[in-house]
């Protein structure tokens, strides 16, 4: 990808950005490992009733690699995603590196409705070689970075009103994080196609009142948390409760995400609670 300085790119993107500053506060991003140093980020809806479907005109986010790390798109929902790579000792960073990935598509796609609480997966990405240390991340709108540098943060100019009108603001929080559930990985954890948190089950999924998660004798588990699709935690679960049921009555329906970890690994499930 052919590098570009950050003057520039903050010139070329500012208004861009500008004209999506003033919005409603739908959505936010994730990060997602695809296993084999592939990921993707998935724009996340705020909980909501709201059986209007979202259609989205153009969306953007920064991911920040470590320095020397490069990847590059191999597939986004409008098929011409944009990544502009810059260098972090222009922004006093040389640990790091960045990309800038933004798509304006020709014609708006539509997303699920907010209630249905899915995770569409806005871009994929291929990180080149295998990298083994260094944390791949999503950056955050509220970072000291992005609030310095701001054609960074996340955004999606997206209609989500069931107004008769095709109006597209931005629906990306731009002062706060904008980011919810994992949000980064450590190149120096193996990937989740690996490790053995593999063999751990739960079960069922969907939920309806309560949840299992099945262990065996090689898996320690020091910490079991589930969060909401804000990313908020909304029940710690005792680690002497694994391999009995886990009660959820008590939540609201939709998605959640179950985040395990041993001493040396982490893994993030998906839940959705009917």
């Amino acid at each position: 990808m052919k590098k570009t300085t950050l003057t520039t790119l903050c010139m070329a993107l500012f208004c861009v950005f500008a004209t999506k500053t003033q919005a409603q506060d739908g959505y936010t991003y994730t990060l997602i490992d695809n296993g084999n140093y592939s990921y993707s980020i998935g724009a996340v809806p705020n909980a909501s009733t709201s059986n209007f479907a979202t259609s989205v005109q153009s969306y953007g986010f920064t991911i920040i690699v470590p320095d020397g790390v490069t990847a590059s798109i191999t597939s986004s929902i409008g098929s011409s995603a944009s990544a502009t790579f810059f260098d972090g000792t222009a922004v006093g960073q040389a640990a790091i590196d960045g990309y800038l990935i933004t798509e304006t598509l020709g014609s708006p796609v539509t997303l699920p409705a907010p209630s249905a609480g899915t995770i569409t997966p806005m871009v994929t990405i291929q990180v080149d070689g295998a990298p083994t240390s260094g944390i791949i991340e999503i950056l955050a709108n509220d970072s000291a970075l992005a609030t310095t540098v701001t054609p960074l943060k996340s955004f999606m100019a997206a209609d989500m009103v069931d107004d008769g009108s095709a109006t597209f603001p931005n629906v990306v929080d731009p002062n706060a994080s904008a980011l919810s559930g994992t949000t980064s990985f450590d190149f120096a954890i193996l990937s989740v196609e690996d490790f053995s948190l593999n063999k751990i089950s739960v079960y069922p999924n969907p939920i309806v009142t309560s949840f299992k998660i099945e262990t065996n004798n090689t898996v320690i588990i020091t910490s079991s948390k589930l969060f909401n699709v804000n990313g908020v935690l909304v029940k710690s679960i005792d680690t002497s409760d694994l391999n009995t049921s886990v009660d959820v009555s008590g939540l609201q329906t939709g998605l959640y995400f179950l985040e395990l970890s041993s001493d040396k690994y982490k893994k993030t499930i998906k839940l959705i609670k009917q």
